[in-house]
């Protein structure tokens, strides 16, 4: 839902509702809200989930995390997308942090790190060559966002 849409629904200012949407950086502290705002926030509905006029976006931050740690775990970006029926492109982009994304692929991409993070790729007809490529890409996607 996007925060017009909760805000509305829930009776709140739209700038309140973004305040509490916004992710803190790694350095910041969780802000604090108000209980009455908080209750009329939880207390709002979900909508049908293949309802044609439900929003269906939603933060990327979890399916970025969990792509990230398939590929710290071997797994190349095109044979994650042929898992998730999605370009290879599409994986990087989420993995490199894409602000949103659907809420059936971040789903989807959850219950496939579920099933692969304590496989080997190898044993999946992946070549050690693309193995150690993916996981060195990995370590160096995780040094440069710890600079």
């Amino acid at each position: 839902m996007s925060a017009q849409d909760i805000a509305d629904r829930a009776g709140l200012s739209v700038t309140l509702v973004r305040r509490v949407l916004r992710t803190p950086a790694d350095c910041q502290t969780v802000r604090d809200i108000a209980r009455t705002s908080a209750d009329a926030v939880l207390g709002i509905p979900l909508p049908a989930r293949r309802s044609p006029g439900a929003p269906s976006l939603t933060d990327s931050t979890e399916a970025s995390r969990l792509l990230a740690d398939l590929a710290r775990a071997g797994w190349p970006a095109t044979t994650l997308a042929q898992h998730l029926d999605v370009n290879p492109r599409t994986v990087a982009e989420i993995r490199d942090k894409r602000p949103n994304l659907h809420l059936d692929l971040a789903l989807r991409i959850r219950r496939l790190h579920r099933d692969l993070i304590n496989l080997d790729p190898a044993g999946y007809g992946i070549r050690p060559t693309d193995i150690a490529r993916t996981r060195a890409a990995a370590a160096r996607r995780s040094a440069a966002c710890n600079v």
